[in-house]
């Protein structure tokens, strides 16, 4: 059996990849979402219809893991994916990356809020996609209030969500852009990762600063485990509400 070999990608298809993800969600809220709804599909449907692009970013970088030749254990997993422990004082420089992430994000959102709510209002979440996720009251069709189930409802997109995409955007295809683009990596791969949010302009323009910074240090530090770990604390805002919510 000949070794696994990662390949490095060219340019050009690593952006064929990124957009084609933003144009899947695309196509999934403001075409199939809608179409279903209009068939009378419960809103239960309509959020699993929702997560789904997300299930096919983490089969397709379990995809590419396979046809590279590796071995299905955890330890091939993470070695090709980068995910390695943070141990000691790491730990501290990764909750101040952590802290820095989310401030940019925050602080992109107040100092631009005029010109991201231009964006907002001018290409809007359509408000199906909206009605169906947590709005204080009902989740998924689901009255809130002391149901601790939609806890795992919520709890699987946010798995897909977080993981799928970091073993995809920087587990699978990091490592090949970095054969290709070596040292700019992060700059290519940020920009990159930003374009993937045009399906939503407006939190495009608030991930950018994050997105390259933390691609920077995940290319100085070579481990995507700091990424992973600032990806599921921004995403983790909408389950600590949801959490709230449920106990009222």
């Amino acid at each position: 059996m000949k070794p696994p070999q990662i390949k490095p990608i060219p340019f050009f298809t690593s952006l064929v990849i990124f957009l084609g993800g933003a144009f899947l969600f695309l196509i999934n809220e403001r075409v199939v979402i809608p179409y279903l709804d209009q068939l009378g599909a419960s809103q239960l449907i309509l959020f699993l219809t929702y997560i789904s692009p997300f299930a096919l970013f983490f089969i397709g970088a379990l995809y590419g893991y396979g046809i590279e030749g590796n071995q299905w254990n955890w330890k091939a997993l993470k070695t090709r994916f980068r995910y390695k422990p943070i141990k000691g004082k790491m730990w501290l420089w990764t909750l101040l990356f952590v802290a820095v992430d989310t401030a940019s994000y925050v602080l992109v959102y107040k100092l631009a809020f005029p010109i991201v709510k231009k964006i907002h209002d001018a290409f809007p979440t359509p408000e199906i996609v909206t009605s169906f996720m947590n709005n204080g009251e009902t989740f998924a069709g689901f009255a809130v209030k002391g149901n601790w189930w939609l806890l795992g409802l919520f709890l699987l997109l946010y798995f897909l969500n977080v993981v799928g995409e970091e073993i995809l955007w920087r587990g699978y295809l990091w490592p090949r852009q970095e054969l290709t683009h070596g040292k700019y990596t992060w700059i290519v791969h940020g920009l990159l990762w930003t374009v993937f949010h045009l399906f939503a302009p407006y939190n495009a323009v608030m991930v950018l600063p994050g997105a390259l910074f933390m691609s920077y240090i995940t290319q100085k530090y070579q481990n995507n485990t700091i990424f992973l770990i600032s990806h599921a604390t921004l995403n983790g805002i909408p389950l600590i509400m949801l959490i709230m919510n449920i106990i009222g």
